[in-house]
């Protein structure tokens, strides 16, 4: 997938806006069309992306992606990460005390919306800038979150909500960073966080290229999925509390009624310019 996607982003730049992004929420990402920290106008994402879903037929991909064996290999990728998202679920569902399929039934392949496979460039800058940033500090839209980086490239952050301090994620050979979405916040009052995260651009260096890639995969509940507790005495006891970093999940005025698709295209009409 990463040679896959060295490959597109070295394409010129208007042969990758041929395939901008739409409402459909697929397509090529160009630098600073995306604003994942909607708390500050000020801060710039710089990164590029392409996003896959599963609807995307040949015709609406880039020659590079529909190209028979790469289109097969993608297809498969995806589907590789939707089932592992699938077992994590259950693992979730276990820890919790309910019924293995609660989560799982509430993602189920066929129905809407797609899960998202995004793949991601970071080009690296002379210097950092307080104006400048990879990907703004935010949590995730759906409920689980597979990141794959790259060739011991860092520059992923997490929050810890408690300190309000981030600390550095290192990348390792054959490791998938899980982070758990906002879905999760709703289902357990609180008690499950959304990763806060961001991404640091990437400096230059004159005896290396550190420019980054990564690849994330979006797993998101059915559009009809509701947003309310889960049924697990562990947390129908829990005090829905409201946290400074997650007002975009406990803000809504009516949290019982939300769905999982009113939820998403609410974030999304909040992160980018058409």
């Amino acid at each position: 997938m990463f040679k896959l996607a060295k490959e597109f982003f070295r394409l010129p730049l208007n042969v990758k806006e041929q395939y901008i992004i739409r409402e459909e929420n697929y397509g090529y990402i160009r630098r600073g069309q995306e604003n994942l920290d909607t708390t500050s106008t000020k801060l710039i994402d710089e990164k590029e992306a392409f996003n896959i879903k599963k609807s995307m037929q040949p015709d609406k991909l880039p020659p590079l992606f529909a190209e028979l064996d790469n289109y097969q290999f993608i297809t498969k990728f995806y589907r590789d990460c939707y089932d592992l998202c699938m077992q994590l679920l259950t693992y979730v569902a276990q820890c919790f005390n309910i019924d293995l399929d609660y989560f799982t039934s509430r993602h189920k392949w066929e129905l809407k919306p797609d899960n998202t496979l995004r793949l991601l460039h970071y080009p690296a800058i002379e210097n950092q800038s307080d104006e400048y940033i990879g990907a703004g500090a935010h949590s995730d839209y759906g409920s689980l979150t597979l990141l794959f980086q790259h060739e011991h490239k860092s520059g992923l952050q997490v929050l810890d909500r408690s300190t309000n301090t981030w600390y550095s994620v290192e990348p390792f050979d054959d490791m998938i960073v899980v982070n758990f979405g906002d879905a999760f916040e709703y289902w357990s009052k609180g008690f499950i966080k959304s990763t806060v995260h961001r991404v640091i651009m990437p400096t230059i260096n004159s005896t290396k290229d550190n420019e980054r890639f990564s690849i994330a995969f979006f797993c998101n509940p059915n559009d009809l999925t509701l947003l309310s507790p889960i049924p697990s005495k562990l947390i129908l006891a829990q005090k829905f509390e409201k946290d400074e970093h997650a007002k975009h999940v406990l803000d809504h005025d009516n949290e019982d009624s939300l769905t999982a698709g009113e939820h998403l295209a609410m974030r999304l009409n909040k992160t980018y310019t058409y």
